[in-house]
């Protein structure tokens, strides 16, 4: 069981058993798309999520930890005990003290991009394509990811 399926089933218990028909999400949500997410035909986003549960007045988490629960087999106290620590954990990382620098102004804050290609890797590339090597083939050659050598490898297309 995935778990996109047991949080399909946890939505579709929860909104039958509060007699809630797909029609009841005030134009926020179209019945198919609520169908589709019941039957875990699509991926449910965070904000369809937070509609459902408002519909439904249930917290999103509460719906997430559930389904968690039922996917990985265990009973809901046992995953909360977990997430407990695993929060307190992350705690001590320093979540907390680093929080506030992520927003700016209540908005979050974009990264800077990630470090760039340095020009002996796409060397290398460009070499290992010129040899007739496949992109998967160069990736694990030079230990660097796919998505990487793709990246080059149609930059060096177009050139």
């Amino acid at each position: 069981m995935s778990l996109r399926d047991s949080l399909a089933a946890v939505l579709r218990l929860v909104r039958a058993l509060q007699g809630v028909s797909k029609d009841d999400f005030h134009g926020q949500l179209d019945p198919k798309h609520v169908y589709n997410v019941e039957n875990a035909k699509v991926s449910v986003t965070l904000e369809t999520l937070e509609i459902i549960a408002s519909t439904l007045k249930v917290d999103p988490l509460t719906l997430l930890t559930l389904a968690a629960s039922l996917d990985r087999n265990q009973s809901h106290e046992e995953l909360l005990r977990c997430l407990s620590h695993e929060g307190e954990r992350l705690i001590e990382l320093g979540i907390a003290e680093n929080w506030s620098r992520q927003f700016k102004n209540g908005a979050l804050q974009s990264m800077p991009a990630g470090r760039r290609t340095s020009p002996e890797k796409i060397k290398a590339i460009v070499a290992c394509r010129a040899r007739g090597m496949t992109q998967k083939e160069t990736a694990t050659q030079l230990g660097i990811p796919s998505s990487t050598v793709n990246r080059i490898w149609n930059r060096a297309s177009e050139s």
